[in-house]
């Protein structure tokens, strides 16, 4: 019947046409050939593959509890995806190798685990016993220091001086390296042992005063090259030294200076830069615990679901852009927040308790597979 009424208005068009040009014919469609076509399906999920680690052999393997500094952990050498603040356990592995390879990391912070590499600039090393650096520094226990290349059981660490050393000592010469096996470093500053230890002690430990009013030149043995020059302070408390030996014969002597923070500068000056020493004042660094600070929980709003917890310890995602990596676990009991990703994926943040102090680096997501989320029972479907 509806083929039928079509033909005869077309029929009828073109009587009313007369002798005008034919009109093309057409078929019109059946109802149910106009149904609306079913959405285009949604493209599958990324997936993620395990992070890939630089093989062995490993020239170093640190271990610390609760080390002070915060970790940055990359997904790929140079792309951070998280900053661990607060740690409860560290691990790190030095690959054998030069040009600073990436360190592996293990990081564990309130049920948390988490995989990835590191740089030095997100993985200090400390010294673990007093040694020399550059001839005349001898970096404390909380002197932060850079690592680079890798040996079996050696790694060259460098020395970096704070804007505050500049009032002590300055004009340093050379490259303020040293070359230490493993058990002398640390991956925390909470260690603790004295500086003079590592040129034998406080020897002589006459007390003296800086008396010129020009920095003061000094070197690792007598009349030898000057290596850093001491500045004098106006506070005269403050120009106080350790004088360690003595050649009288040649007119030097052996002094010891506190620097800022905890180094400590070593070397020999010549005596007639030496008076009596000043107010008595403690030579000794003060070691603060000046941990670094992770940016805490990220502030949940509309988008974000209500707390919620697993039973199981669940996978962790870790995405940068276009990567993703499974990079750690998530420890049952731990709160968190979740977000919709895409059609496999959740976003997820911390909600409470240590796990707060992780958070994902600029441009990064930590996300969970949806299917994995049925072990957790207030998460909202």
């Amino acid at each position: 019947m509806f083929r039928f009424v079509c033909a005869c208005l077309v029929a009828a068009a073109l009587v009313a046409g007369g002798g005008a040009r034919a009109v093309a014919s057409f078929v019109v469609p059946p109802p149910q050939a106009m149904a609306r076509r079913p959405a285009p399906a949604a493209p599958p999920a990324r997936p993620s593959s395990p992070i890939a680690l630089p093989p062995a052999p490993y020239g170093c393997t640190l271990r610390a509890t609760k080390p002070r500094d915060v970790v940055t952990l990359e997904i790929v050498p140079g792309v951070a995806y998280a900053h661990a603040a607060d740690v409860d356990e560290l691990e790190a592995m030095l690959p054998v190798g030069r040009n600073t390879p990436a360190a592996v990391v293990r990081v564990t912070v309130g049920g948390v685990v988490l995989n990835g590499l590191a740089a030095p600039s997100g993985l200090a090393l400390y010294p673990a016993r007093p040694f020399v650096i550059g001839q005349v520094l001898l970096p404390g226990p909380q002197s932060r220091l850079r690592w680079s290349d890798v040996a079996a059981d050696r790694v060259a660490v460098a020395l970096e001086l704070a804007k505050e050393n500049r009032d002590d000592v300055r004009d340093v010469k050379g490259p303020l390296r040293a070359t230490r096996r493993c058990a002398d470093l640390r991956l925390t500053g909470r260690a603790s042992f004295d500086n003079y230890d590592a040129v034998g002690g406080r020897g002589a430990d006459l007390a003296a005063g800086l008396r010129s009013s020009a920095p003061v030149p000094l070197s690792a043995q007598p009349n030898g090259p000057t290596l850093a020059k001491l500045v004098v302070s106006r506070n005269a408390p403050a120009n106080e030294v350790t004088v360690l030996d003595e050649d009288r014969a040649g007119g030097w002597s052996r002094i010891a200076r506190a620097a800022a923070g905890d180094l400590l500068v070593v070397g020999w000056v010549k005596q007639a830069r030496l008076g009596k020493p000043p107010t008595r004042g403690t030579t000794y660094a003060t070691f603060g615990e000046t941990g670094g600070k992770g940016p805490g929980a990220m502030v949940a709003d509309a988008s974000w679901s209500r707390p919620f917890e697993c039973v199981k310890d669940l996978p962790l995602i870790a995405e940068v852009g276009a990567q993703r990596r499974t990079v750690g676990t998530i420890g049952a009991g731990v709160r968190m927040r979740a977000t919709p990703t895409d059609a496999d994926h959740v976003t997820i943040t911390f909600a409470s308790g240590a796990a707060i102090n992780i958070t994902p680096a600029r441009g990064a997501r930590l996300l969970v597979r949806r299917p994995d989320l049925d072990t957790c029972p207030g998460f909202p479907r």
